[in-house]
C-alpha cells in the first residue's frame, strides 16, 4: 500500500479546502482527526477561506408551513443552481415548533424566530441548535420591531439585537442585545435623543451584518412613511449612526429605497423607481464616494431582494417578489429564471462547522498538532479512496505529489 507522510501544514491546507459535509465525515478517520476538525482554529481557518473564495455557500430555503403546520427548510447548493441538478435537501431542524422568519445568517450559523416562544440559533449542515433564553420582558411597540444577529470581533462574540419605537408618553426606543457567551438579554443605556424612526411597511426589518455593523432602512421623521437613510448599530462599541447615501439624488430623482443587503461582504442598497431597480454597492466601508451603481434592472415586481454574486462574479442571484429565484447577468443585462419556485424567505448561509455554543471544544489546533505528531499520522490513499470520494479525487490527480514537491 502507497503511503505519503505529510506535514501536518499540507494536511490542514487540503481539509480547509473541502466541503463542511467532507469535514464531518473526516471526523470519523480518527481521533487526531476529530480533535483538529473541531478545534476552534481549524473551523476559523475553514470558515475564512471559504468567505474569502466565496466557497462552500448555500441557500436556506424558508417555505410554506406543511400538513403539520411547521415551517419546511431546504438548503441548496449556490454551485449547483447554474446546472439545476441539485434539488437541495430538507434540514431538520429536529425543534417541535413553528418558525416566523430568518432573523439573518452569519457566519454559517442561522437565527430563526418562533412567535411567541422566542428564537434559536441553529448550524444548518451540523444541525446543532441552541435556544435563546427568552426576552426579559416582552415588548410591543408602536412600529413593527427591527433584529439583526452578527459577529463582534472585539469581544469574540456573536449578537443579537432588538429595537423597539414607542410613541407614548414619550418617543423614545428601547434595545436590546442577547450575547452568545454569556446568553443573556440585556438593555442598552444611555440611550437618548434617538433622532431616527422606521416607515412601517419597511422590508428591512433584519439587520444587514457588515464591517462589524448591523444595518437597517431608517428615516429622521417620527411620522414619516418614507425610508431616506441607512441606521447602523456596531456591535462592539454598541452604539448608533447614520452612514453616508449615494449621490442619486432620491429626493427629486422619485426613487424609494427598497432595502439593504450584503454582497460579497460589502455594503448594498436597493432603489425602486416607478420601473426600473438601481442596485448601488458601497465598496469602501463608511467612504461616500465608494458608492457605486452596479446596475439598473427592468424587471417588473413590488419587491426584489439581491441575495449573492455568483463564484465567478459576473452574475447577481435575486428572489422577485417573494418566491421565484432569479440570476441577473451583469454582461448581457438579462434575468435568467430558473425552476425553484415557492419560498417565502431565503438566506445565503455559509457551509462551516461553528457551534451555536459559546462553550467550545477547549482543544485548540496546538494540541492536536501534538496528537498528530505522537500519533505518526501517515495517509493512505486507499484507505481514502474507500471511505471519502474528496480525498480519493484530490490523490487520482497526483496534487497530493504536487504538494510535496512545493
Amino acid at each position: 500500500m502507497a503511503t505519503w507522510k505529510l506535514p501536518l501544514d499540507v494536511i490542514i491546507d487540503i481539509l480547509i479546502r473541502l466541503p463542511g459535509k467532507s469535514l464531518l465525515r473526516f471526523r470519523c478517520i480518527s481521533k487526531s482527526f476529530r480533535s483538529l476538525i473541531d478545534s476552534k482554529d481549524f473551523i476559523n481557518l475553514h470558515l475564512s477561506r471559504s468567505i474569502k473564495t466565496s466557497s462552500n455557500r448555500s441557500l436556506v430555503i424558508c417555505s410554506d408551513l406543511d400538513y403539520n403546520l411547521k415551517t419546511r427548510f431546504h438548503s441548496l447548493s449556490l454551485d449547483s443552481l447554474g446546472g439545476g441538478d441539485d434539488d437541495g435537501s430538507i434540514i431538520d431542524l429536529r425543534v417541535n415548533e413553528m418558525f416566523d422568519i430568518i432573523i439573518g445568517s452569519c457566519n454559517g450559523l442561522l437565527a430563526l424566530k418562533n412567535y411567541p416562544k422566542g428564537i434559536i440559533l441553529l448550524n444548518p449542515l451540523t444541525k446543532k441548535h441552541r435556544v435563546l433564553p427568552k426576552f426579559y420582558r416582552d415588548l410591543h411597540g408602536d412600529k413593527p420591531s427591527l433584529h439583526g444577529f452578527g459577529y463582534d470581533v472585539g469581544s469574540d462574540d456573536y449578537k443579537l439585537v432588538r429595537i423597539h419605537v414607542f410613541k407614548s408618553p414619550v418617543y423614545h426606543i428601547e434595545a436590546t442585545v442577547y450575547g452568545l457567551k454569556v446568553n443573556l438579554w440585556r438593555r442598552i443605556k444611555n440611550i437618548k435623543n434617538f433622532p431616527y424612526s422606521w416607515a412601517d411597511h419597511s422590508y428591512g426589518g433584519n439587520g444587514a451584518f457588515v464591517n462589524g455593523a448591523l444595518h437597517w432602512l431608517a428615516n429622521q421623521n417620527q411620522d414619516e412613511m418614507i425610508n431616506d437613510l441607512i441606521l447602523a448599530f456596531d456591535l462592539n462599541i454598541e452604539t448608533f449612526y447614520s452612514m453616508p447615501m449615494p449621490g442619486f439624488g432620491n429626493e427629486g430623482g422619485g426613487g424609494e429605497l427598497s432595502g439593504v443587503y450584503v454582497l460579497k461582504g460589502c455594503l448594498s442598497l436597493l432603489c425602486k423607481y416607478s420601473e426600473p431597480w438601481d442596485l448601488w454597492v458601497m465598496k469602501e466601508y463608511g467612504v461616500k464616494d465608494s458608492w457605486s451603481k452596479l446596475f439598473t434592472m427592468n424587471e417588473n415586481g413590488y419587491r426584489v431582494i439581491p441575495l449573492a454574486f455568483s463564484s465567478r462574479g459576473d452574475k447577481v442571484l435575486f428572489q422577485k417578489n417573494s418566491k421565484d429565484l432569479c440570476w441577473y447577468h451583469l454582461d448581457m443585462h438579462r434575468v435568467e429564471s430558473f425552476l425553484v419556485k415557492g419560498p417565502s424567505d431565503v438566506h445565503v448561509c455559509v457551509d462551516t462547522l461553528v457551534s451555536p455554543f459559546a462553550e467550545t471544544n477547549s482543544l485548540t489546533m496546538g494540541n492536536a498538532i501534538t496528537e498528530f505528531s505522537m500519533a505518526g499520522f501517515s495517509v493512505f490513499p486507499t484507505f481514502f479512496e474507500i471511505k471519502n470520494w474528496e480525498w480519493a479525487d484530490f490523490v487520482n490527480r497526483n496534487e497530493l505529489e504536487k504538494v510535496k514537491d512545493q
